[in-house]
């Protein structure tokens, strides 16, 4: 299987280009997406990623979705302070580092973009580097630790438990946005980074067709770090992924279970990307 996708088509030599397939034309409709980590640390980049956009940076925060941001915000916070994501993070981009040297040397690669990808690590690199614990400061907002305290509770933002909060909902707009702004801030570069090591990360492995016989499909391979599917929408399943960086299985289960059975005992034809 072809590890390598159009994310690198520019940066790879001639021989290599050649052995990279187009995209699969094979099924034009509608797909459902599905990723599986089989890392810890990859499994809480995703969990940041999805909770990114949760958060909505972007958006403007007010009584009709505090409740979500900050839910996203306080799950953020929570992961950093489980893990050293900071470190993971530039760690994997100074591989990535690594790996683009290597292919600089190569006398038929696409120097100019070899090069613009390298300042876009290096970038991130110098970025993450003066970074403390992420999230530290965060821990002496007044208003953000008094709400997180309440946040967990069923119905603890009421007006009555965080006074705070319901008069900082009641600021000018321009008062909140301050304020989400200088939140972010406190993850910002972070983020920076990890999204440029998901999309490297990602655009690594080049989608190919397979098909789970059965319903279930089990390989052994190289190392892995993280799955890719795309389902046609068509296919009334969805896939249950196990394993670990050298082994894995695809189960597809039905998802309207008939007779007390879940399991789908169809072939189900679907692309599939190995990310190494």
């Amino acid at each position: 299987m072809s590890y390598q996708s159009d994310l690198f088509q520019d940066v790879a030599t001639v021989e290599e280009a050649a052995i990279i397939e187009p995209m699969s034309e094979k099924f034009e409709g509608a797909t459902i997406n599905y990723e599986y980590p089989l890392h810890e640390r990859v499994r809480t980049y995703l969990r940041l990623e999805h909770l990114k956009q949760l958060l909505k940076p972007e958006q403007t925060v007010d009584a009709t979705n505090y409740s979500r941001y900050f839910d996203a915000l306080f799950a953020i916070l929570e992961l950093c302070e489980r893990s050293d994501v900071r470190t993971d993070v530039q760690k994997d981009l100074d591989r990535r580092r690594g790996q683009i040297q290597i292919w600089a040397q190569h006398p038929d690669v696409n120097q100019d973009q070899v090069q613009a990808l390298a300042n876009r690590v290096q970038d991130a690199i110098k970025s993450i580097q003066p970074l403390t614990r992420i999230g530290s400061h965060l821990k002496q907002d007044r208003l953000l630790s008094v709400t997180r305290q309440r946040f967990g509770m069923p119905g603890g933002t009421c007006n009555f438990d965080v006074p705070q909060l319901h008069f900082w909902l009641h600021q000018d707009q321009a008062k909140r946005d301050e304020d989400c702004r200088r939140w972010w801030h406190e993850f910002s570069v972070l983020f920076n980074g990890l999204e440029l090591e998901l999309q490297l990360l990602r655009g690594q492995a080049h989608f190919q067709w397979v098909v789970a016989e059965g319903g279930l499909l089990q390989e052994s391979t190289e190392p892995l770090s993280l799955l890719r599917i795309r389902v046609p929408d068509e296919v009334p399943a969805y896939p249950v992924i196990s394993g670990h960086k050298q082994r894995f299985s695809i189960r597809f289960l039905s998802c309207t279970p008939q007779q007390g059975k879940a399991s789908f005992e169809n072939n189900v034809e679907f692309e599939l990307a190995l990310c190494p």
